[in-house]
């Protein structure tokens, strides 16, 4: 409806332009007028030549005014009916001077002409820019409408899988496309619509503004240099990532299973941390490649990690099954048949719940006798001076633990899982102690889960 109003104002200034008298026969009164013609031919009596040239400096004070590049101001519907209006004025002040060889009024007959040239050359150029610029306000409306249903979307959270990837790239196409396309509409919009600054604002009715043109180019520039930033946020991050597999992760277990390192394979949880690891190795590697393929580019670091992650994985496996074939009991230090009875006594005992065993190696080549004091204190009182300080006082209790011990291994079965361990055990007995020491018995102290073996090497 704007518009419409608009043009409608330029077609009523343009028919005024096209009316506009600049001939003497064209100025001239009628016949009913013509005793007043020939008063007013004439010769300007000093006043009247005073009005004259001011009138020919006001005409040409206006066509001083019009601005012949950038948005028109005629496109505003305030502006264009100030002009109307004052050429108005500007044709009927003429009228009322027929002397038309007086040298003023022609100076003043000449500068209405180039007015009136400059205005429709003003309004032809305004109503060029409008009918390439329609609607405007309904164009500005519709690119902040998209550039906000278009967002860039933030950078994916690694890994991710294909299906987010293709998500994440759809939707920053979509973002980048329209912030260019607006971007190319605003800058048209802003070097050919006249929309002077308003008070109001859009969201409380206000029509867009130039200062509006100039968020929303600058939003389009933002939406399009945010889609390249968070792709290299997530690119960047992935290569840190990738990196970080290289560094940490390719280069663990990398033990011989064979050794005193095979623990490292067949610990609790051992595999079940180094499959992790590779797993999410693996997802971080393949979401590059997800990103890659979305985009149609190859993916070479990506795939040759992913490799290396899967033959890592694939070489925990088998040097697990290294480390459990080749798992032996140790050499025995002492074939001492007493030391063994006694470690055979150890292992039976309902209350630790040993199980079944299997051979049993002396690790240590004799019975030693150790002792170890310790002390418990108890406070029975406190007392605080008046400077402050404390006095504690109690009992100490002193006890001197004497035992003999000594160390083996022995193969215990799990029959929850059905497999075998080493376990190294020590064996105690106290001649005295606290009030809590087993005195006087072969007990187990501390013992310790080990490798895994299998049954024909745990077994005598």
């Amino acid at each position: 409806m704007k518009s419409q109003l608009i043009l409608a104002g330029w077609v009523g200034l343009h028919m005024s332009l096209m009316m506009i008298p600049v001939s003497a026969q064209a100025l001239a009164p009628s016949e009913q007028d013509q005793p007043l013609l020939l008063a007013q031919a004439q010769p300007l009596v000093s006043g009247q030549r005073v009005r004259v040239k001011k009138l020919t400096r006001d005409m040409a004070s206006v066509r001083g005014s019009i601005v012949t590049t950038g948005p028109s101001t005629l496109q505003d519907p305030a502006t264009l009916e100030k002009l109307k209006k004052r050429f108005g004025q500007f044709t009927d002040a003429l009228k009322k001077y027929p002397q038309l060889e007086d040298p003023d009024v022609k100076a003043a007959r000449a500068e209405y002409a180039q007015l009136q040239q400059a205005l429709s050359a003003e309004f032809k150029r305004a109503s060029a820019q409008q009918q390439e610029l329609g609607d405007v306000q309904q164009r500005l409306a519709r690119a902040e409408q998209d550039l906000r249903a278009y967002a860039v979307p933030q950078p994916l959270a690694v890994p991710f899988t294909a299906e987010q990837a293709q998500a994440w790239v759809d939707a920053a196409g979509k973002a980048r496309t329209a912030a260019e396309h607006y971007a190319t509409e605003l800058e048209t919009i802003a070097n050919l619509a006249y929309l002077p600054n308003n008070r109001g604002t859009v969201q409380s009715g206000a029509p867009y503004d130039a200062a509006d043109v100039k968020r929303l180019r600058e939003f389009a520039a933002s939406n399009h240099a945010a889609v390249q930033s968070n792709y290299a946020r997530i690119t960047t991050a992935l290569d840190a990532r990738m990196q970080q597999i290289d560094s940490d992760v390719l280069t663990r277990w990398q033990e011989d299973p064979n050794s005193d390192q095979r623990w490292r394979f067949t610990a609790p949880g051992a595999q079940e941390e180094a499959f992790g690891l590779y797993d999410e190795a693996i997802a971080v590697a393949q979401s590059s490649q997800h990103l890659a393929a979305v985009l149609q580019r190859d993916s070479p670091r990506a795939d040759q990690l992913v490799e290396q992650l899967q033959a890592a994985k694939a070489a925990f496996s088998r040097n697990k099954a290294i480390a459990i074939e080749t798992a032996r009991l140790p050499e025995p230090q002492s074939t001492d048949a007493d030391m063994l009875a006694i470690a055979a006594e150890v292992l039976a005992k309902p209350k630790y719940g040993f199980g079944e065993h299997g051979r049993i190696v002396l690790t240590t080549p004799a019975i030693v006798t150790r002792e170890k004091k310790s002390s418990e204190v108890t406070i029975d009182d406190a007392d605080v001076s008046i400077s402050g300080e404390v006095t504690l006082s109690g009992t100490e209790t002193t006890w001197t633990y004497r035992w003999q011990e000594f160390r083996f291994a022995a193969p215990l079965h799990d029959p929850d899982s059905n497999t075998w361990h080493i376990w190294w055990i020590t064996a105690k007995n106290f001649s005295s102690g606290g009030n809590k020491t087993p005195l006087n018995q072969w007990v187990s102290g501390q013992a310790t889960k080990g490798v895994p073996i299998l049954a024909e090497h745990a077994k005598p």
